[in-house]
């Protein structure tokens, strides 16, 4: 593969199919990201996109198919600060509704203008990337 052409194989739909990595999500391009997870095409991620995106991800992590996920199957995409505040039971799992909860919580630090909406400026934020980790 030529080198040269490498950045331009960072679509997220080629990546989700590689299994990309929380580590790898961070160099995605925000209009790639976009692309993906944007069906209507108004170049903007609105919550039900996102959570849509997230219902995914949680399912495709979740291999042993028991309605939650670990610290191993997260794979490095929450920390466990985040790991135990949305882990209120204590049980050390995460299900798919304190899942969202987390996520929920990423995508209005990833909105500061709180207009309800995800744009490729507040993807690449810190915040931004914290966020498309539990999305892809």
């Amino acid at each position: 593969m030529n080198l040269r052409l490498a950045p331009l194989l960072t679509s997220l739909a080629l990546a989700a199919s590689l299994g990309m990595t929380p580590a790898s999500a961070r160099h995605v391009d925000s209009k790639e990201a976009l692309s993906y997870l944007n069906p209507d095409n108004d170049g903007t991620i609105d919550w039900r996109e996102a959570r849509r995106a997230a219902v995914r991800l949680f399912h495709k992590l979740d291999p042993d198919r028991d309605g939650t996920l670990d610290r191993a199957e997260l794979r490095g995409r929450v920390g466990l600060l985040s790991f135990a505040r949305f882990n209120p039971d204590r049980d050390g799992t995460l299900d798919l509704h304190e899942f969202l909860a987390l996520v929920k919580h990423r995508f209005e630090r990833a909105n500061p203008d709180q207009d309800g909406t995800i744009d490729a400026r507040e993807l690449n934020t810190i915040a931004g990337r914290r966020l498309l980790r539990v999305l892809i």
